[in-house]
């Protein structure tokens, strides 16, 4: 993916020394092994922003397992000779899991109940974690799970936020954006919008429990019907279903942001929140392709896959490509697409999609013969969608 990523900063004509290159996580695994220890050092080498992804997760824990076996006194022995035996045979990811049956009876040793349940050795994660500089490392650990941008009103994260708790209503009393949010009295009125708006963009980071755990952060895709969230993308509800349907019912503080006529307004009033909206921008669902609503961006085009690469530009050299709009008609939008997807599965066992899986999402995928070029960004604005083929 290296290649890749690199064509699409030239086609982006971008410079380091101007712009800002924020990435939405999984930075490695998702290509040759080369490709993936190239990316990671582009990245740490330049300290370029980004959120951490469900499969830097895996490398930084396989990275923490092997610096920890390695100071275990006969530890770092015995994986020298399992890893020369491994190389010596030239096992192929297909045949991994059973030459490491075959391995556990040659190679008798307490060390193999060291290795965590679920964990492959030799794994294309493992091989990463084992290979990548120390900086890499360091840089993969300073990731953070989730960046909230103010002044944008947007939020950055690789798998997906909630913007209420999906075990209660919306306009329940405990979400965080179904009340106005105390502010002090001597705040000057022209600052009071901002202020509410970031305190509770704050409060969906802080007050949405789901939001709050770790693994939603780098897995989820999917609400299911009792409210849990899932990492599989063809259970469920996807959940920027949510994270748009809440945005769309703000109303903001004094309800100046009410569309229709008054039966209209009447009619959907038990949905209105006290709110002002924000925008997501995510990765990690591959399967489901660009995936452009009005209040959410998903970038994930399937690189992985052979399909696309491709970038949100808010602003770029000369030319003002985050702009005001004052209509929908330049923009193309589907916002409304809330088909489900299928899931390209994480697991170590299984990192790539099946064939069954790439059938089953070809109709969807097929239907977006054009390249999508804009995408809505914020209140009154719009980012241009660029991308390479892979």
């Amino acid at each position: 993916m290296n290649k890749e990523m690199h064509r699409l900063l030239e086609k982006l004509n971008y410079d380091e020394s101007s712009d800002k290159f924020i990435h939405v996580g999984d930075l490695v695994a998702k290509g040759p092994h080369k490709g993936s220890l190239a990316v990671l050092s582009y990245m740490s080498s330049h300290n370029i922003t980004g959120v951490r992804g469900n499969h830097d997760q895996k490398v930084i824990e396989w990275r923490g397992w092997l610096d920890w076996i390695h100071a275990q006194p006969g530890g770092k022995k015995w994986l020298t000779a399992l890893n020369d035996d491994w190389e010596s045979h030239k096992v192929d990811d297909d045949q991994l899991s059973e030459w490491i049956e075959k391995a556990k009876k040659k190679h008798k040793s307490k060390w193999w109940r060291k290795v965590p349940d679920g964990w492959r050795l030799f794994s294309d994660h493992y091989r990463i974690a084992r290979d990548m500089r120390k900086e890499d490392f360091e840089y993969l650990k300073n990731l953070p799970l989730k960046i909230h941008i103010p002044s944008a009103h947007a939020f950055i994260v690789h798998a997906g936020l909630l913007p209420s708790d999906p075990n209660y209503k919306p306009n329940h009393k405990r979400q965080p954006l179904a009340r106005i949010p105390s502010l002090p009295k001597d705040l000057a009125s022209s600052s009071k919008e901002s202020a509410l708006r970031e305190i509770q963009e704050r409060a969906i980071l802080t007050e949405v429990p789901q939001n709050t755990d770790p693994w939603t952060n780098i897995n989820m895709r999917s609400v299911l019907d009792d409210g849990d969230v899932t990492r599989k993308g063809n259970d469920g509800t996807p959940w920027s279903h949510y994270w748009n349907r809440d945005m769309k019912s703000c109303v903001g503080y004094d309800g100046s942001l009410r569309l229709g006529d008054e039966e209209e307004v009447e009619k959907h009033k038990d949905r209105e929140l006290p709110c002002m909206p924000s925008t997501v921008v995510y990765g990690h669902a591959a399967a489901r392709g660009l995936d452009v609503k009005r209040w959410s961006i998903g970038l994930d085009s399937g690189a992985v896959y052979g399909r696309r690469l491709t970038a949100l530009i808010l602003s770029y050299k000369d030319q003002k490509i985050y702009e005001t709009i004052e209509g929908d008609e330049t923009v193309d939008e589907d916002e409304d697409d809330d088909e489900e997807d299928e899931d390209d599965d994480d697991d170590d066992e299984d990192d790539d999609e099946d064939e069954d899986d790439r059938k089953r999402q070809q109709p969807s995928l097929s239907r977006r013969k054009k390249h999508r070029k804009w995408a809505r960004f914020g209140d009154r604005g719009r980012g241009k969608l660029v991308s390479v083929k892979v």
